[in-house]
C-alpha cells in the first residue's frame, strides 16, 4: 500500500485522485493549502507528494521550500502539478532548477499512476 499526498486547491481534482487511488488500495491525503499539507507531513511520510504550483494565494514553491528545510529526505518524492501557462524562459527554468517532475493540467490519470509507480521504484516501497 502506498501513501499519496495530493496538494491542490481544486477540490474536484483532489476527489478524482483520491477516489481512484483509494479504490486501488492506497492511502490518499488531500490538502488544499500549504498549512494542511504541513499537518499531514508532520505525521506521515508519503510515498509520493503531488503539489499544485498555485494554491490560491499560496505557491507550491513555499511548500517545497518547507519540505527541503524540514523534511529533506522527502524532497525526491515531490512531483509538481500545474495548469499555468508556462513561459519557457521563466517558470520552466524554475522547474528544471528544482529538478522535480511536472505534470500539466488537465492531466490523464495515467500520468499520475506513472508518477506514483516511479516514486515507488525510487523509494523501494
Amino acid at each position: 500500500m502506498k501513501t499519496i499526498l495530493y496538494v491542490d486547491d481544486e477540490v474536484s481534482l483532489g476527489l478524482v485522485v483520491s477516489r481512484f487511488f483509494e479504490r486501488r488500495g492506497d492511502r490518499v491525503h488531500v490538502a488544499r493549502s500549504v498549512a494542511e499539507a504541513r499537518e499531514v507531513l508532520e505525521r506521515e511520510e508519503p510515498t509520493i507528494i503531488f503539489i499544485d504550483m498555485w494554491l490560491g494565494t499560496e505557491s507550491g514553491f513555499e511548500l517545497m521550500s518547507w519540505i527541503d528545510d524540514t523534511r529533506p529526505h522527502m524532497a525526491d518524492t515531490v512531483t509538481f502539478v500545474t495548469g499555468a501557462v508556462v513561459d519557457p524562459n521563466s517558470t520552466e527554468m524554475m522547474f528544471k532548477t528544482l529538478g522535480r517532475p511536472v505534470i500539466r493540467k488537465p492531466f490523464d490519470i495515467t500520468r499520475i499512476i506513472e508518477a506514483v509507480d516511479d516514486a515507488e521504484k525510487r523509494v523501494g516501497a
